[in-house]
Order: structure tokens, then C-alpha cells, then sequence
């Protein structure tokens, strides 16, 4: 590698760096809320917030990455640019394709790297939290007992007027059982109420009553006094973790992928001819498939284009800092997107082949960025 390519080289590596910093942590902080709001609702331990937090990072990766590396040529050339360093290359008769030699190879480089990561890093990592996240909504909510109303816990319905948040004393309860047996009312003027773990919630209740209705038609009843009486309450808070075996399109690599493909094929080939609405069901699923193993290659593949794009948007414009990199990259980045999922919707319908659905994003873009070096030059 030449002087001149390792230079830009360098020069590019920098702002791709920390604009994948910033565009990671703006797509991450929606995701920060919703874990948030899992901790409040849900009371989910912190670490296994931070697995949630973690395993959303490849997903978040595999879009900020393409889009670091057209903020990293927009700044890089944008100072270029800026400090006629260009124009001191030319002049020197090194011509702007010349210099598209080092970050063409430095996307080419991201481009395998991020094919690698989307065929077996993406997969696993999403497999893993869509897990997680079934595992989480079907936790059972983190009990939080509120005085002056009616507070349901498994086939309790539990009242109190008063309660000392500090020490646990709790006043004027009303416990209510719903059981096969009968239904039983516990009254009691004071006691405490605390936990044990995330299994049980012990009532500790004192001078009190138990009403108690049994029988077919609750015909017998009987009424007890206490002085103590203990109640321990199963609320099972716990979060159970299963492994399930069913992987989405998102969740397997390209082997898989093929595999899912010839299956459908086949099924495609033992059903009836005129039995249209199965056949058109597994074009279809064999239509998104191939989206799916196309889109691992078509969105690193964007690293490329966004060099052949941003290089010469950068020395029009001729600014380098990050706030103008951060405007035009988000104006490219959102029609490139646009033009993605709109191809993936159409692919998914069967309108379109998947092929041009997941590759006419970057073939616009090509044109486009071919058109602007050739102004440049």
C-alpha cells in the first residue's frame, strides 16, 4: 500500500469510528426506554436487562455500519476538500479515481466482515432474544401492593385503607379467597406485610376474623377469631428460561435458509396443479427466503456504493465536519432504506423477484455515485 493510501486510509477509519459510536447509541436509546419499562412493569433483574441490551446490538450493527462508513467518506473527503488537499492531488496529477483506491478497499474489507456477521453473528443474536423476550412477557409482573383499592394477586383480592411504606404495617385488611372449595374472607384490624424472594408475599395479620363459605351451594359457614394468623401467598415472580428449537427467517444463516427453500420446493413439487392458493403460499415463502439470504449480502454490500456516493458529494460540498456528514448521510440512508423495505414488501407479496427487491438500492445508488465522480473529475 502506497504513502497516499495509507494516509486516506487513516483518514477514513477515524470519523467511520465515531460515527458508528453516535448512530449506534441514537438507535439504542429506544431500545433503553423499553428496557426501562421491563424493569418498572416487569422487575427484571439488571442482568438480564444488560442480556436483552446486549443481544440487540447486532441487529442495531448491521444497519449503523454501512451508514458509519458513508458519515466516515463524507468527512474524510469533506476535509480533503476543505483544505485543498484535492486540489493539491490533482495538481499533481493524481486523479479523484486514484484516490478512491484506500476506501474502496477499506469498504471491501466492512463488506466481508459484515457478510460474515450477518450469516452467523445476526442470526444467533436474534434467535436468542426473541427467546428472551417471550421467557420476559410471560414473567408474571413484580407484585406492588397500593392501599385503597382492590389489589389482584393469583385468587386473592387483597384490601387495605393504610400502609407504612418504610416499616410494612398495613391497616383495615380485607383478604377475599375465590376457591373450588368456598370463598373465604379474612378481615383483620393491623398487621405486616413482606416477601420472601420471588415466590411468596407473607401477610402477617393481627385481631382479626375468617368467614368462610363451603359447600355445593356454600350452605356452611363458619366464622373464626384470631389473634396471629399467618398467610403465605404464592407469587411466583421468577423468570423461567426455555431454549425453543422454531426459528424464524431472521433467526437462521444462509445454510438454513436453503435448507427451508428446498423443503418448500419439494412441497411445491408434490402438490396438486390446481390447488392455486398452496402453490402461490410457497412461491411466496420461497420468494421471502431468498430475500433473506440476498439482503445478508445487498446491505454490507451498501458500504461500497455509499464510498462511490459519498466521496464525491463530500468534495461538492466541501465541509468536514460531522454536522453536514450527519445531514446527508441521513437524507441517502432514508431513501436507500425506503427503497429496501419497499422491495422486501413487494418480494414478500410476490410481485417482484428478490433479486431486484434487495439489490436496486444499491444499483441506484451505484449510478448515482458513478455520475458524481465523473462531475468531479
Amino acid at each position: 500500500m502506497k504513502r497516499i493510501d495509507r494516509y486516506l486510509f487513516n483518514e477514513i477509519l477515524s470519523p467511520f469510528l465515531g460515527g458508528l459510536f453516535v448512530l449506534t447509541i441514537i438507535l439504542l436509546l429506544n431500545r433503553v426506554f423499553e428496557l426501562l419499562d421491563l424493569i418498572i412493569k416487569k422487575g427484571l433483574h439488571v442482568l438480564t436487562v444488560l442480556e436483552i441490551f446486549l443481544l440487540s446490538l447486532p441487529f442495531i450493527l448491521a444497519l449503523t455500519v454501512p451508514m458509519a462508513v458513508l458519515i466516515g467518506a463524507l468527512v474524510a473527503y469533506g476535509r480533503l476538500a476543505q483544505d485543498f488537499e484535492i486540489l493539491a492531488l490533482k495538481s499533481l496529477g493524481v486523479s479523484v479515481r486514484r484516490t478512491l483506491y484506500a476506501p474502496l478497499l477499506f469498504a471491501t474489507l466492512v463488506f466481508g466482515i459484515m457478510v460474515l456477521f450477518n450469516n452467523y453473528v445476526l442470526p444467533e443474536s436474534n434467535h436468542k432474544l426473541k427467546n428472551l423476550m417471550i421467557d420476559v412477557r410471560q414473567k408474571k409482573p413484580a407484585i406492588e401492593i397500593k392501599k385503597g383499592i382492590f389489589n389482584k394477586i393469583d385468587n386473592y383480592l387483597l384490601y387495605i385503607r393504610d400502609k407504612n411504606e418504610r416499616t410494612g404495617d398495613i391497616f383495615d385488611i380485607t383478604l377475599e379467597e375465590v376457591a373450588r372449595k368456598g370463598v373465604k374472607t379474612v378481615i383483620a384490624e393491623k398487621g405486616k406485610i413482606y416477601s420472601i424472594g420471588d415466590e411468596y408475599l407473607i401477610l402477617e395479620l393481627y385481631d382479626g376474623e375468617i368467614h368462610e363459605a363451603t359447600g355445593v351451594k356454600k350452605e356452611e359457614f363458619r366464622r373464626i377469631k384470631f389473634k396471629k394468623q399467618i398467610i403465605k401467598i404464592p407469587v411466583d415472580t421468577k423468570l423461567v428460561r426455555q431454549e425453543r428449537t422454531y426459528r424464524g427467517d431472521r433467526e437462521m444463516n444462509i445454510r438454513m435458509l436453503h435448507e427451508k427453500i428446498e423443503s418448500f420446493k419439494n412441497d411445491l413439487r408434490t402438490t396438486s396443479p390446481t390447488d392455486s392458493i398452496r402453490i402461490g403460499i410457497l412461491k411466496r415463502r420461497i420468494n421471502q427466503l431468498w430475500v433473506e439470504i440476498h439482503k445478508k449480502f445487498s446491505i454490507p454490500f451498501a458500504s461500497i456504493v455509499f464510498v462511490l456516493i459519498g466521496t464525491p458529494l463530500a468534495i461538492i460540498v466541501k465541509k468536514g465536519g460531522y454536522g453536514s456528514a450527519f445531514g446527508i448521510s441521513f437524507i441517502l440512508f432514508t431513501i436507500y432504506y425506503v427503497l429496501l423495505v419497499g422491495g422486501e414488501e413487494l418480494a414478500g407479496r410476490g410481485v417482484i423477484n428478490a433479486i431486484p427487491a434487495m439489490w436496486f438500492p444499491n444499483l441506484f445508488f451505484l449510478i448515482i455515485g458513478i455520475l458524481l465522480i465523473k462531475k468531479v473529475e
